[in-house]
């Protein structure tokens, strides 16, 4: 799955970006998320051009804003809304200066671009492009998610967040949205733009080729529809793939049919799916066992979001999940089965469930927001509630942060802070540049793919689908362990280019001292030694003994024996600082060298590791999506992560 993140103006840069991307990946499926004012115009055709000639699936996911050019953007796959997004459609815009020829130029130009944008919307919403023009040329006309269905430039509107990692870059009010204040350009429109959304270095084909390929294809009552804008080979090929595609959808529901007029309609396979699977529902339903009025709940059960809330955390905890603060209702929801649950979300959403059979009732179920979130819900519940149980451990040594985007940031090296300085009356402030000892890191995306099966929904199978919860919080909670004491092994060089444990640091003691009192000594009388770049000693705090899992039994020993004794003849108590540290052992640690074991500092005090998350987001996250051709639901396990080594003050490595 590959993600595109509209979140700022429209550019030529963004248009480049993409469309390498997909090069890069071209059949994988595709998620473009937006929340944009619009922006160039010729760079919006471009984008939309390579996300609707991409054989892999693409869908659009409104977050925001989403109006000029971002618009196209809507019109290349299946497009899906919040139900609080704001869209805005025109025709294009531009403030120029210039002489009358110089200005009749630029409004041939935009003629242009407006005949380029009604075919695009006409083709996507099945409209007139007479009533489309018309539609645009009434000026910013601003629509409600709901408009914008109803329009037929969304095809579907959620009520819920969608689950996806935003990178949220600068957003500034274009110029044409200012109140017609005189400004600079919010788009540049080239002198002659194409005239319709086609590949200039690829020869458009005859109206006769067009129509001797469909018939080739078997697919001869399509040429009709697709005489009204010009086709190069390659697009009227991938046409007649999708007219495949949904034939052979259409044939896998025995409803054949339906196939012809979402052809003729232009549809995309994608926004085709549901239309079938809908269709299929409402077959099923034509003739239900009993129909009375008022022998179901026609409103949801305690409103929506009491509802998901308080069902999701009923099935995390049949899954095992130790929720700190269930929801009050999860207990009337405590023995109910899957399908219980599906046929709860079809109330909700409207419609009688009773007569349906259990497959019946998943199917319907599926093509509701609510059923496929609760099954989303739970999952991401059990799989935090298990990660964090697991991952506390390695976790205590790590500072933590917060990015916003996958870009490189610098941490400041705790170890380089300079101390303050006398300021004597009337003289200047010392300053120090705090970059000279920052440590560079950055995110990176982890994943792993899960199913649930309609068979296992059906079946009310939650074990199983709790075993691959589980799974995957293990395989997170050991990928980021893997991370943490990466870094401590590692022992890679810091900004100052000397490794984090070294001499020159003052925190390697090469003695080879055993895991007891004397060896403790020695590395605390290092890590109290440390000196910021001023010559002021660093703050530490001792806390945690770091050992391979060899020797883990003598570190046990030494923080629980009440004495210890440092000659044959003599006897003492254990220190207090010593019976107060904490053991964390690891077998990565035994890997490299059994012998080797750490002393570091609390992170708070003196921070050593540091760990990263995006946007806050300090758990894996599940995202799901519905495989049609499989009957089941896809599920994705993303950890976005980083460990980075931010100091070496708070830490001493005794080998």
């Amino acid at each position: 799955m590959e993600t595109f993140t509209i979140y700022d103006m429209i550019s030529a840069e963004m248009a480049r970006s993409v469309v390498e991307g997909l090069r890069a990946k071209p059949r994988a499926p595709v998620t473009v998320c937006v929340n944009s004012w619009g922006g160039d115009a010729g760079s919006g055709l471009a984008i939309y051009n390579a996300l609707a000639a991409h054989p892999g699936q693409v869908t659009v996911r409104v977050e925001g804003l989403c109006a000029s050019a971002a618009t196209l953007i809507c019109c290349a796959g299946h497009t899906v809304a919040l139900e609080n997004t704001v869209f805005a459609l025109h025709d294009p815009y531009i403030l120029v200066e210039g002489n009358a020829a110089k200005l009749r130029e630029y409004v041939e130009a935009l003629e242009r671009y407006s005949t380029a944008y009604a075919q695009i919307y006409a083709q996507k919403t099945g409209r007139p492009i007479e009533e489309i023009s018309a539609y645009m040329k009434r000026g910013d006309t601003w629509l409600s998610a709901k408009e914008a269905k109803e329009f037929g430039i969304v095809d579907e509107v959620v009520n819920h967040p969608c689950s996806a990692a935003l990178c949220l870059g600068p957003f500034q009010l274009p110029a044409r949205f200012a109140m017609y204040k005189t400004s600079a350009p919010s788009s540049t429109v080239p002198p002659v733009p194409p005239a319709a959304p086609v590949v200039a270095s690829s020869p458009v084909m005859s109206a006769n080729a067009i129509a001797d390929a469909c018939t080739a294809a078997g697919e001869p009552n399509l040429a009709k529809a697709l005489l009204d804008r010009p086709y190069t080979e390659a697009q009227l090929q991938a046409r007649l793939l999708e007219a495949r595609e949904i034939r052979n959808m259409a044939a896998h529901l025995h409803l054949e049919g339906e196939a012809e007029p979402i052809l003729l309609a232009g549809i995309h396979p994608d926004r085709a799916i549901h239309l079938l699977w809908k269709k299929d529902v409402e077959r099923d339903q034509a003739t239900p066992i009993n129909s009375a009025i008022g022998a179901f709940r026609t409103t949801p059960y305690g409103g929506h979001a009491d509802f998901v809330q308080a069902a999701s955390d009923a099935l995390a905890a049949r899954m095992g999940a130790n929720l700190k603060k269930a929801h009050p209702a999860a207990r009337d929801f405590q023995n109910t089965s899957l399908t219980g649950m599906a046929a709860l979300c079809l109330n909700a959403a409207g419609q009688n469930p009773i007569g349906m059979s259990r497959p019946q009732l998943v199917k319907a179920a599926m093509t509701t927001s609510d059923f496929p979130h609760l099954l989303s819900a739970m999952a991401n519940k059990s799989l935090t509630d298990r990660f964090e149980e697991l991952s506390q451990q390695h976790r205590a040594l790590c500072d933590r942060a917060d990015l916003p985007d996958f870009k490189t940031h610098q941490a400041v090296n705790v170890s380089f802070l300079p101390g303050l300085e006398l300021k004597r009356e009337a003289g200047e402030i010392k300053y120090a540049a705090l970059s000279d000892g920052a440590e560079s890191y950055k995110l990176a995306t982890y994943a792993r793919g899960l199913t649930l099966s309609r068979e296992a929904i059906i079946n009310d199978d939650l074990q199983a689908f709790a075993s691959l919860i589980h799974s995957a919080a293990h395989a997170s909670s050991r990928l980021e362990r893997d991370l943490v004491f990466g870094v401590l092994t590692a022992n890679a060089a810091m900004s100052d280019s000397t490794a984090l444990f070294h001499a020159d640091h003052g925190n390697l003691d090469t003695s080879s001292a055993a895991v007891a009192i004397a060896g403790l000594n020695k590395a605390r009388v290092l890590m109290r030694k440390q000196q910021d770049s001023s010559g002021g000693f660093v703050l530490t705090q001792p806390k945690y003994i770091v050992c391979p899992v060899a020797v883990e039994g003598d570190a046990d020993a030494v923080i629980t024996s009440v004495s210890y004794r440092p000659a044959s003849d003599t006897e003492q108590t254990t220190p207090k600082w010593v019976s107060q540290l904490a053991v964390v052992s690891d077998p990565r640690l035994d890997l490299v060298d059994a012998d080797d074991w750490y002393l570091l500092s609390d992170p708070h005090v003196a921070p050593v590791l540091r760990l990263a998350y995006l946007n806050g987001i300090f758990v894996p996250e599940v995202q799901e999506e519905l495989d049609f051709d499989r009957d089941v639901v896809k599920y994705k396990v993303r950890f976005d992560v980083a460990c980075a080594a931010i100091g070496w003050a708070g830490a001493v490595k005794m080998a």
